[in-house]
């Protein structure tokens, strides 16, 4: 009886640590789909750093070879810290403190100036604002909320999710629809009572996403 519960224990995951495990694993994702022509667009123009690199992830986020590997640094933090609850939160408020501070950066330099080193276009400013507030939010937020506080922050990101992915069916999907995955995730991590449609949410954004971006090319919609 004791050795089960020391195995439920250890076996036992913060939402947080999930959150950050999967944040950790996009953050490869996208350091990696830097470097493959196709995913990335004008791959030719792709540099080490500076405004001048004229590379795009997905064709809307202007990227470099430092750029890329920034992301893959973060997700490297991330596999390493998200094994403990402390390390988790950890990850997540620096990683979205950093984020906002990169936000301001952009927000402050001009495009083509050489300061924008990294460099970033508008799209990389707004997902770098939309991830470090979420980041950082879900890194401070306490681990155990009042009874009932939970499953209701639950129902709420995965309704908001459902929202967020059908109306990127019709505008807009790749700004929209993986926000509302993340969304979805976040609540199928909290679980609870809402746990049934925190899953329903993560299936409905994931079809949303290719039928969403489909939708868009063949209507000629932007896609950002």
């Amino acid at each position: 009886m004791e050795a089960d519960i020391r195995r439920d224990a250890v076996s036992y995951r913060a939402p947080t640590q999930e959150l950050a495990l999967l944040v950790g694993l996009g953050f490869l994702a996208v350091g990696i789909g830097g470097f493959i022509p196709g995913i990335t667009t004008h791959y030719g123009d792709l540099s080490f750093a500076g405004h001048g690199s004229g590379a795009k992830l997905f064709d809307v986020f202007q990227v470099s070879i430092l750029h890329n590997l920034v992301h893959l640094l973060f997700g490297v933090a991330a596999l390493v810290l998200w094994r403990t609850r402390e390390g988790a939160r950890a990850f997540l408020v620096g990683a979205g403190a950093i984020y906002l501070v990169l936000f301001a950066y952009g927000q402050l330099t001009s495009a083509n100036s050489g300061a924008n080193f990294v460099p970033l276009n508008n799209a990389d400013d707004y997902l770098h604002l939309a991830l470090g507030l979420g980041m950082l939010t879900f890194g401070l937020l306490p681990e155990r909320l009042p009874a009932g506080a939970s499953d209701t922050l639950a129902g709420f990101l995965a309704s908001a999710a459902i929202f967020a992915s059908a109306t990127g069916l019709a505008y807009r999907p790749l700004r929209l629809i993986p926000f509302a995955i993340l969304l979805a995730l976040i609540a199928a991590g909290i679980g609870g009572r809402s746990m049934r449609l925190a899953t329903t949410a993560v299936f409905f954004s994931a079809v949303c996403f290719p039928v969403g971006m489909a939708l868009a090319v063949v209507t000629s919609n932007p896609l950002w």
